[in-house]
């Protein structure tokens, strides 16, 4: 099980995801990894993106795996980076992610993806670095699209402020 003991490696640090085109890159097959699915040790979770069966879940996994399973470029945006970082109750069940090219993989049906998008992202300390549209942005997605409502945004943004993420400007411009 050498095989898996590599991809194991590289997808620990990826919240347990492994794509087939990284596990080529280590010089392990399709049919490898197929196989290595059939055995049970790994779950497909669309096209090409496989998750290890001995993953250890953390609390950012649901938004890791998300932007993993939308491939590369992709990135959190409105409000799932609100719920990401706990700025208000935001719906667990749909995850909002964005990419800069289109997104031909067929996704579960809980994913809002705005292909064909692209903004500067921003990485959080302690949040596994998942590439994140920057707070006041998603904040104004979010309240643009009606993921949020209004009374949850002036909420969002005062906490948002009170951790530092956005400032006292910003704050009093999603007030209004």
């Amino acid at each position: 099980m050498k095989a898996y003991d590599e991809i194991w490696g590289v997808a620990e640090d990826n919240f347990g995801v492994i794509t087939s085109a990284k596990a080529e890159e280590l010089g392990i097959s399709r049919q490898n990894m197929v196989a290595m699915e059939r055995a049970g040790a790994l779950t497909r979770l669309c096209h090409g993106v496989y998750q290890v069966k001995h993953h250890v879940p953390g609390d950012n996994d649901f938004y890791g795996v998300g932007v993993a399973m939308v491939g590369e470029n992709a990135y959190l945006r409105g409000a799932s980076v609100v719920g990401m970082l706990n700025l208000t109750p935001t719906n667990p069940g749909v995850i909002y992610v964005g990419c800069g090219m289109r997104v031909r993989r067929r996704l579960p049906r809980e994913f809002r993806v705005k292909d064909r998008t692209t903004c500067q992202t921003i990485q959080y300390d302690g949040y596994e670095g998942i590439p994140c549209q920057p707070v006041f942005e998603a904040l104004q997605t979010a309240k643009i699209e009606g993921a949020i409502e209004g009374d949850r945004i002036v909420e969002a943004a005062k906490n948002a402020n009170e951790k530092g993420l956005i400032t006292d400007e910003e704050c009093a411009q999603l007030q209004g």
